[in-house]
């Protein structure tokens, strides 16, 4: 992975942590250096998990006593004689 000179050491070998970085993301909190190795930043905490709070209205009820053309009949007005 690493292509400058002198060549960084391996992941497996002492002095790994010297490689050169190649990806830097410090909102997330890591970095990849050019050997492979993914350094994480320990003093990066997570955002914490927003809550959400449910408020259940009440149930509005509806009874029908009468039909609808029953109610509609009672509404009109009486003709004039």
């Amino acid at each position: 992975m690493c292509t400058h000179s002198p060549e960084c050491p391996p992941v497996d070998q002492p002095g790994w942590d010297t490689a050169a970085l190649l990806v830097h993301h410090e909102e997330l909190g890591w970095s990849m250096l050019c050997n492979g190795a993914i350094v994480l930043d320990a003093v990066v905490k997570p955002e914490p998990v927003p809550t959400v709070t449910v408020i259940e209205m009440p149930t509005r009820v509806r009874t029908r006593t009468r039909s609808r053309r029953a109610a509609m009949a009672r509404r009109r007005l009486p003709m004039a004689a």
